[in-house]
């Protein structure tokens, strides 16, 4: 049985792995605890897990997917263990929906923000997150999304990354090219650094390009 983060006792392991997170209260509402995973993605995907893995079954953080409808069609289920070599596992239900997060409550009429991971999304005003993969222009358009930005990781040397946003800059998006001022790896990382809401928005805000302009820059920002 599922649990709000709001509904745990203050001293509660999801409670506290949240607010070290320093994930703002005004979201938790869309935050719950799973105390057995594997056992319970298994009532809703029967026989996804096989007993093998159901005996190494744990609790886990669990992020819903929910359509513009509110409907329900998936969900990221993260560790609460850092040292977990399978940090997140993500579940749909329903392929034929955008495998995007936050649908439910972004604005569409105004400029959405499309970052990695459900997490991240959270810290920023009008975020939704890829949630592992990338989303083609059918699949945005899908959403009723059409102003947008992007918001890789901050991972220069990552090469996948790069490719990543190079794509997405030939696709004719914006995209958020870190500056070498921010060292931080993720919008998270950024926050628990000591970094505001708004220091972040302004941040992405500045550093938002689009074009020849942003593939010029990317091709700098690679070799950082």
């Amino acid at each position: 049985v599922l649990k709000k983060i709001s509904q745990l006792a203050p001293n509660h392991p999801a409670k506290r792995y949240v607010e070290a997170r320093k994930i703002p209260p005004s979201s938790h509402y869309k935050l719950f605890y799973c105390p057995r995973f594997y056992l319970w993605t298994n009532s809703i995907v029967p026989g996804k897990f096989n007993d093998e893995v159901l005996a190494k079954d744990h609790a886990r953080l669990i992020l819903p997917f929910l359509d513009t409808k509110k409907d329900f069609f998936g969900y990221q289920g993260r560790s609460l263990n850092p040292k977990d070599p399978v940090r997140y596992i993500t579940i749909i239900t329903d392929d034929t929906k955008p495998k995007i997060f936050g649908l439910d409550t972004v604005d569409t009429n105004s400029c959405v923000y499309i970052v990695e991971g459900p997490i991240d999304s959270l810290f920023v005003s009008n975020a939704v997150a890829m949630a592992g993969s990338d989303i083609s222009k059918s699949k945005l358009a899908d959403a009723g999304i059409t102003d947008c930005v992007f918001v890789f990781d901050n991972e220069p040397r990552n090469k996948q990354i790069v490719a990543r946003m190079n794509k997405v800059l030939e696709d004719g998006f914006k995209v958020c090219i870190w500056p070498e001022s921010v060292v931080e790896k993720d919008i998270n990382d950024m926050i628990l650094s000591g970094m505001t809401k708004s220091d972040v928005e302004m941040i992405i805000a500045l550093n938002t390009f689009e074009g020849l302009a942003g593939i010029a820059l990317l091709n700098q920002w690679k070799r950082c």
